[in-house]
């Protein structure tokens, strides 16, 4: 099988579980001959020769692979990408008032350093993740703040929507909490950056915490992130599962599991995710913690239309999938936000910025039209706080889901 042949078959997996057509609930996937032995031949497409393999405490196993020889660079247009080891320039240093307020910033990482210097961690994969897979369709898909909206039968979500006309970059503090989910429901909180394409076309990325059973094999919260050229019709995936995203951190993957969580009232958890668009190089990286650590990017040859340049919309908050089975997902920590239910007890996002092409940023509310937009208002709630410790402005969100919305 050539490589354009791996290729298709690869976004042929990839788009099944973006469409969801497997079925929740139904025990396992029946395959042909034929769909066996070519997911056979992914698998061994995916998962790289390995210098060394670590485990996650999690139940995941971390290969060591060349870092020139990473999944990325099966796609087509990245066959000849010069791998940049960081961006040009970084943004400049955006300093919480009271971060350590909030409650701790969580510190995450591959044990003893990760792998050795001149590899990168990629989550290996077995055939199950990619059979569970079918039925994790991705949440990059319709759930803008669009006149259609999301499909109301799948996702439901309670977002802080900006237009901001061009931004090259978002950077937010994400509150971490583990929501329950059953089965292969999904549940997360995120940064997203969109263009303003027609809705079948919408390029974005999309980068945060998800807790799904169907991705990661367990019910703890992940370091997650997605992206689509094509608003998930042919282009896109989590994390490594396709070609695109080129992992640099040698201890910081994405995928790892995040530990320990918010406990409702009590220790708080919260991680900083920056998305920035290198002025020099013209890549979208993915940049965690004050300190700006460097996990990796999406090449600007991933994308065309304006994402290739800039984002055109920006949004914070909550995104829940489910599949028909019910009751629906928690989101955040299962409260809604409200009078009783603030700070270290409904999920928090803070510290939400928009940044502009050399690095300099402004507050998300200092002057930018924006929307907050809620699918099931009487499940998952999300508005505005001024009261969350060191934050000027921050959005509380969640809700505990249940068989109505």
């Amino acid at each position: 099988m050539g490589l354009k042949e791996m290729f298709l078959l690869l976004f042929l997996l990839i788009s099944l579980s973006i469409n969801g057509n497997a079925v929740e609930g139904r025990g396992s996937i029946s395959l042909s001959k034929e769909e066996d032995l070519e997911i056979e031949r992914l698998l061994e497409i995916i998962n790289k020769p390995a210098v060394k393999t670590i485990e996650d405490g999690h139940g995941q196993t971390f290969s060591c692979v060349d870092i020139d020889k990473q999944p990325a660079f099966d796609h087509p247009l990245l066959m000849n990408h010069k791998i940049q080891m960081g961006p040009g320039s970084l943004p400049k240093v955006i300093k919480d008032k009271k971060a350590s307020s909030l409650g701790m910033s969580l510190n995450i990482g591959l044990k003893n350093g990760g792998c050795p210097l001149g590899t990168v961690p990629i989550r290996r994969i077995k055939k199950e993740d990619l059979l569970r897979a079918k039925s994790s369709p991705n949440f990059g898909k319709r759930y803008h703040s669009n006149a259609q909206g999301p499909d109301p039968a799948n996702f439901h979500f309670a977002l802080q929507s900006t237009l901001t006309g061009k931004a090259y970059g978002s950077r937010a503090v994400l509150n971490i909490w583990q929501p329950k989910i059953i089965g292969n429901q999904n549940s997360a909180s995120l940064v997203i950056l969109l263009d303003g394409s027609p809705l079948d076309e919408i390029r974005s990325i999309h980068a945060g915490w998800v807790v799904s059973n169907g991705l990661y094999n367990n019910f703890l919260p992940h370091l997650s992130t997605a992206w689509t050229n094509d608003d998930h019709r042919k282009t896109g995936c989590y994390d490594v599962l396709c070609p695109g995203f080129v992992q640099v951190s040698r201890d910081l993957p994405v995928g790892i599991g995040l530990s320990p969580s918010s406990i409702y009232n009590g220790t708080q958890y919260y991680m900083i995710i920056t998305v920035y668009k290198d002025p020099v190089n013209q890549d979208w990286w993915l940049l965690y913690g004050d300190d700006r650590k460097q996990v990796g990017y999406w090449p600007k040859a991933l994308f065309n239309s304006t994402f290739a340049d800039h984002a055109d919309i920006l949004q914070w908050g909550g995104i829940v999938y489910n599949a028909g089975i019910k009751p629906w997902p928690e989101m955040g920590s299962g409260h809604m936000p409200s009078d009783d239910q603030q700070y270290r007890k409904a999920c928090y996002i803070g510290g939400m910025r928009i940044l502009f092409k050399q690095g300099d940023s402004i507050p998300v509310n200092d002057g930018t039209p924006s929307d907050m937009i809620r699918s099931s208002p009487s499940c998952y709630g999300a508005w505005v706080d001024q009261v969350v410790p060191g934050e000027d402005y921050a959005i509380l969100l969640g809700g505990p889901g249940g068989n109505n919305c």
